[in-house]
């Protein structure tokens, strides 16, 4: 078997090759973001020197191919290194160095590895975030990486539309209609068998839709755009998860402050602002007590534990302050804590549960030294995005792509802190495929100003002052 796939791999590389020479590298790594995705490790996987490989990690491996066939043929260079690039190295090595030294788990869910973690969370995201900060990126280029996700963004909220009517025999993959794998069945959760992945993938696929609106030259990629955009809307709503509501809310309302007249901005979001708190007054009961796959008793306690994560998560900082407890070792070294009988919140509960808050989970497994590296990496991407979105010298695309950075940063930040988003890798990867993008263009639209700005300084020289330098 290894032998075949083995043969079937040097295959796939060599087609990606030769098929991909003048294709766009940058629509391939959006074709990444989809096949990881819809067809990830539940749909295939195959082990080789106990190394899972899957499909997305076939087609990584191509695009790497073909880059580094490029590279040789000299259609681009490597790129001069940015702010954003070395945080991002910062955080990647205080991780690695986190998972090295905080040794083996005593015990284990039996799934989630903490090295398996590292790599699918970090170390293959950031592979692929050096791999987009390489290429040349141009309209059509970042147009078509787009359009990947407006096609996933079809498929997920149909996806979720077949999960909620319970039509299992029209669910691809078959997978997702077994309730024994994943958590969140009952809802709608997609080919990642999660509701709060599924809800962020759909809010991108939204936002990346809307986006796309001035590109549409024809009148059926109009409608086709704003027929899309509610029905991402409703995938998001099936799947009955605060968190991604509020993400979808605050992407929208980035995006508003940036696309709606200024004039207009203060009264639509004062109106919006004062609605949004009648219904959230209102409907608070309601929230609470919303029916998913449990009973509301269930739901209700699931907001309880917030506070149980967060009472535990205090005493191993304060305990561990500077280091933390180890990357990957928050299940196991929790558990002495869970026997506190100082407080009144109820613990035992989340004995066998991962952390429930991303900004909490590295600061208790990496203290305030990984805390510090991911919080810096978040602040120079917000950076990036809202320099791009505010410069008035780019062409109206780059601008566009800024404000996308800036919502899908709101979307990942809204489920962060309900969830640890590092325990699903596909956000990662999402969020640095953009901020990719960004950094690249950004560091297209400064060497271009430069360019412009000696360009336009050599034409106010006098004619007599250009001729005695090229003499």
């Amino acid at each position: 078997m290894p032998i075949v796939f083995i043969i079937f791999a040097m295959a796939a590389l060599l087609g990606a090759i030769l098929v991909a020479r003048r294709s766009s590298l940058l629509v391939g790594c959006g074709a990444l973001l989809v096949v990881a995705y819809a067809l990830g490790h539940e749909f295939w996987s195959v082990h080789v020197g106990g190394i899972p490989i899957t499909f997305d990690r076939l087609l990584l491996a191509g695009l790497l191919a073909t880059a580094a066939f490029r590279w040789w043929r000299g259609e681009f260079s490597f790129r001069r290194m940015t702010g954003e690039d070395w945080f991002l190295i910062t955080l990647l090595g205080v991780l690695s160095l986190s998972a090295i030294f905080s040794g083996q788990p005593e015990i284990t869910d039996g799934v989630t590895s903490k090295w398996g973690r590292l790599m699918a969370s970090f170390i293959v995201p950031t592979i692929v975030y050096a791999l987009i900060r390489q290429l040349p990126i141009g309209r059509r280029d970042w147009s078509g990486a787009l359009v990947a996700l407006v096609v996933l963004g079809v498929y997920l909220a149909v996806t979720a539309i077949l999960e909620a009517g319970h039509c299992w025999s029209l669910v691809f993959p078959r997978y997702i209609s077994d309730p024994n794998l994943g958590i969140h069945f009952g809802r709608a959760r997609g080919p990642e068998l999660n509701s709060v992945s599924l809800g962020i993938y759909l809010t991108a696929c939204c936002l990346s839709t809307w986006i796309l609106l001035p590109e549409a030259r024809q009148r059926w990629q109009q409608l086709a755009i704003l027929l899309i955009v509610p029905l991402t809307i409703f995938g998001v709503f099936l799947t009955y998860t605060r968190s991604t509501w509020i993400g979808l809310g605050l992407s929208s309302l980035v995006v508003a402050a940036f696309q709606i007249p200024k004039r207009w901005r203060l009264p639509a979001f004062g109106g919006g602002a004062v609605v949004m708190l009648l219904l959230f007054v209102s409907s608070w009961g309601n929230l609470l007590d919303i029916k998913r796959e449990g009973s509301a008793g269930d739901s209700e306690h699931s907001v309880d534990q917030r506070e149980s994560f967060a009472y535990v998560s205090w005493q191993m900082f304060c305990d561990h302050p500077i280091l933390g407890v180890g990357f990957g070792r928050f299940y196991d070294q929790k558990l002495p804590y869970l026997s506190d009988r100082r407080q009144t919140v109820e613990l035992e509960s989340i004995r066998k549960l991962h952390h429930h808050n991303t900004l909490l989970s590295v600061l208790t497994e990496t203290g305030m030294v990984g805390m510090a590296a991911f919080v810096a990496l978040f602040v120079a991407l917000v950076r990036t995005g809202w320099r791009l979105a505010t410069n008035i010298t780019a062409p109206a695309w780059i601008r566009a792509h800024g404000v996308l950075l800036l919502a899908l940063i709101a979307n990942y930040v809204s489920s962060a802190v309900f969830h640890d988003l590092t325990l699903l890798p596909s956000q990662e990867l999402l969020l640095f495929v953009f901020a990719a993008i960004a950094v690249n263009l950004r560091q297209l639209s400064e060497s271009s100003r430069e360019t412009l700005v000696g360009q336009t300084a050599e034409s106010c020289e006098p004619r007599h002052a250009r001729g005695f330098a090229s003499v």
